[in-house]
């Protein structure tokens, strides 16, 4: 059996400031569903042992019900794929209204397209 597929509070990103870093650098990966932000953090940063998540989804995607419901399924995606993930990635989801409609096996397409599009994905 493989290790465990838990989301650790640490592959989580919380603070303000670092959602803002990571959207100001480079260009986004942009689908009809969302638009995916990353960075590569250096080796010399303090925790570089996982990657980590931020979603991010305003009122226009839905009510607080839709919202939490596709933060959850991008949160979901993440952590049954994050063993193939650049451990020293930051990533920035945010989200778009259409997202409420997308079937999950359509999002998880989607976000693994972006993650091999940004090479996201450790060697």
């Amino acid at each position: 059996m493989a290790g465990k597929f838990t989301l650790r509070p640490a592959s989580r990103l919380r603070r303000n400031a670092d959602f803002l870093e990571i959207r100001n650098l480079g260009k986004p990966y942009r689908c009809p569903y969302f638009a995916l932000f990353s960075r590569i953090r250096a080796a010399s940063d303090a925790d570089v042992s996982c990657p980590r998540i931020g979603v991010s989804a305003s009122r226009r995607v839905g009510n607080s019900v839709a919202r939490n419901l596709a933060k959850r399924r991008i949160r979901e995606l993440f952590r049954l794929n994050q063993h193939e993930i650049n451990p020293r990635c930051d990533i920035v989801v945010s989200l778009r209204a259409p997202i409420t409609r997308a079937s999950y096996q359509e999002l998880e397409q989607r976000f693994l397209h972006a993650l091999k599009f940004k090479r996201l994905l450790a060697e």
